[in-house]
């Protein structure tokens, strides 16, 4: 008995491990299935009526919206009015076939639905038998016939062929009507410093909603117009600007709001690898640093400049040879991953900031009556005055040690010894008459 049941567990211990495998593998497409269906992509709708020759609506006509690429389909039947409503479907191409009894099968393609539209496709159908076909090809109309919404649609060829200096679809918003952004706005970088600061038709910057694949994508913890998240541009297929007259489904706030809707996978693998680089070998210097070329003729330091904004997107079909998904019409997956870096150095001016000469008590700099005379250095600087006289000094020259000590402008021990205490003495002088707007009148605490 001992034996035979031993015999039995031998038997079974294989097939259960094969059972696990095949219990790990379906569990994971499971959840990688899930996953891509919490991206639904559903943003478009289509609507249109079934009608024969004369205009009378055709009811109970099978109407079947089609996808190729990405083997999309969802099969419909008109109402009492020969209605139809293919709704929150992905943006894309579209084929629409019509079938009912006594009529020809009518064909049209070429529709092409993009994020947040609402497209009216009605469908005239021709007297004849079933298998007989009608094909219509050609886009549809265009205008927006089924709300009152005022946006705009900037589209995927847009985003790849116009030149951001950023690569920040940010910068694209402002090409609709009504977009005003701020001075203070500075779109070349990504992340939370780069929030859109655009009014759009008047409204507060605050105002706007944004909005990745029908899901919020504010950063409401601040308060501000920030997005939580920004898409690679070659991850974006296109985005909607609505700026007034939408509906309550996209109306959380009273700006604009902005759908964007990235790039799904289709029956053939597709992707790219990128960079993009800037650095100070192949951008000008600032013009500022150049203006201040001493001796002239010479050259001007150089600002450090390098960014590198690099990435890739993959996508195609789910597929396991031989057991799921082998004709590659149903399950898809999109991957995009970047990065930014920057580094630079910055361009510091305080026209405040005390020369050599002024750090020794000499303000001649300042005096156009002065063979020293710096029109660089005078920007901002005024000539000290004796407080005892109310003149200004001799020569343009502060002494270290005189007046301003009686009228207590220097004060403090230097713990180093008498000679190190006359020079902060001095150094006291020199700034509290470079920088306060009514030298050597306002005591210095040490």
């Amino acid at each position: 008995m001992g034996n035979t049941q031993s015999a039995l567990a031998e038997t079974r211990r294989p097939r259960l491990g094969l059972d696990r495998r095949h219990l790990a593998l379906l569990a994971g497409a499971f959840f990688l299935a899930l996953s891509f269906t919490a991206k639904a992509q559903d943003q478009a709708t289509l609507v249109g009526s079934v009608t024969d020759a004369s205009g009378a609506a055709i009811p109970g006509a099978k109407v079947t919206v089609t996808r190729p690429d990405v083997g999309f389909t969802r099969d419909l039947v008109t109402n009492s009015a020969g209605e139809y409503t293919a709704a929150r479907i992905p943006i894309g191409d579209y084929v629409i076939t019509a079938e009912a009894t006594g009529f020809q099968k009518l064909v049209r393609s070429g529709i092409t639905l993009q994020v947040g539209q609402t497209l009216r496709v009605d469908l005239p159908m021709t007297v004849g038998q079933v298998n007989q076909e009608v094909t219509v090809k050609g886009s549809a109309v265009k205008v927006e016939t089924e709300n009152a919404t005022v946006s705009d649609v900037v589209s995927g060829s847009q985003i790849q062929d116009l030149t951001l200096v950023g690569r920040n679809y940010q910068m694209l918003t402002i090409l609709t009507p009504g977009a005003a952004p701020e001075d203070s706005w500075d779109p070349t970088k990504l992340g939370h410093n780069s929030q859109a600061g655009i009014s759009f038709n008047g409204t507060r910057d605050y105002y706007n909603n944004f909005e990745i694949e029908g899901a919020q994508n504010n950063d409401t913890s601040s308060g501000g117009p920030s997005p939580d998240t920004f898409p690679a541009l070659d991850s974006i297929a296109e985005f909607r600007i609505s700026t007034s007259n939408y509906g309550a489904d996209v109306g959380m706030r009273a700006g604009a709001n902005i759908q964007v809707i990235t790039k799904s996978g289709t029956k053939e693998f597709h992707g790219d690898a990128y960079e993009f680089v800037r650095n100070d070998h192949m951008d000008a210097n600032d013009w500022f640093v150049n203006r201040q070329i001493d001796p002239p003729g010479g050259h001007a330091p150089k600002r450090p400049l390098k960014w590198n904004l690099y990435g890739y997107t993959l996508g195609g079909p789910f597929y396991i040879p031989g057991h799921y998904n082998t004709d590659k019409s149903k399950t898809f997956f999109f991957w995009s991953q970047s990065w930014a870096k920057y580094r630079e150095g910055s361009t510091i001016f305080n026209t405040n900031t005390p020369t050599l000469r002024m750090r020794q008590g000499d303000f001649s700099e300042c005096d156009p009556a002065s063979p020293n005379f710096n029109a660089i250095a005078d920007s901002g600087c005024s000539l000290p005055k004796n407080p005892a006289t109310g003149a200004d000094f001799p020569g343009d020259i502060v002494p270290i040690e005189g007046p301003q000590r009686s009228h207590g402008l220097a004060s403090g021990t230097n713990p180093r010894g008498p000679e190190h205490q006359r020079q902060d003495d001095g150094v006291r002088a020199v700034y509290a008459g470079y920088l306060d707007p009514k030298p050597f009148t306002r005591p210095l605490d040490g």
